[in-house]
């Protein structure tokens, strides 16, 4: 008789690296993906899996439409929910990140039930309050004072402080750069807690 552990358990909810990319497999399966194999997906998801396992540095390179992100982290989750260890998904942009959270977590939890995955920024992307409120908008100039009344309205409704919510917002305001709660005089209690998990809750 197999022995009922959490380990076990785990290995039994989530299926091996081999069969959640087979042609006939559990991404075959899925509703609402135009599924179509790919012999490279499959290959780069397996030795991730093996980097982990082993725990040695992997380098890929795949073209487009190879299924990268899928690659890594369904390999990756399989490991911390089998081992309990947490995972680190590290992106190079922004987009790359929304696109891990809000796309790809939510497809994956459409097949295998919730998963406990924070999404975290650097704090360069919150607003001090504080900061916000100590700013003195006659002392701005055009430019920064169209800017800052944006940031205010907006601060009245925030729950989370991420200036990602401010589309009116252009990337290189220099104004936000003052009132982010960066490190360098950030008032302790006045800056936005910055991670959310994949319920969309914060944590």
């Amino acid at each position: 008789m197999k022995q009922d552990t959490p380990l076990a358990r785990t290995q039994m909810t989530m299926p091996s690296v081999g069969e959640f990319f087979s042609p006939t497999g559990v991404l075959a399966h899925a509703g609402g993906l135009r599924f179509e194999y790919r012999p490279g997906q499959l290959q780069m998801a397996l030795r991730v899996e093996k980097a982990l396992i082993e725990g040695t540095h992997l380098v890929v390179e795949a073209g487009t439409g190879t299924g990268k992100t899928l690659a890594y982290i369904y390999p990756a989750l399989r490991f911390s929910m089998i081992t309990g260890r947490r995972i680190i998904l590290s992106t190079g942009t922004k987009s790359l990140q929304e696109q891990l959270f809000y796309k790809d977590v939510p497809f994956l939890q459409s097949i295998l039930g919730p998963l406990n995955i924070c999404y975290m920024k650097g704090r360069g992307n919150y607003l001090c309050r504080q900061k916000l409120q100590d700013m003195h908008p006659a002392s701005l100039s055009g430019t920064e004072a169209l800017h800052f009344k944006i940031i205010q309205e907006w601060a009245e409704t925030t729950e989370t402080g991420d200036r990602a919510e401010i589309a009116s917002l252009p990337e290189k305001s220099n104004l936000w750069g003052r009132i982010d709660a960066r490190p360098e005089h950030v008032y302790p209690g006045h800056a936005h807690r910055r991670l959310r998990d994949s319920r969309g809750q914060r944590v």
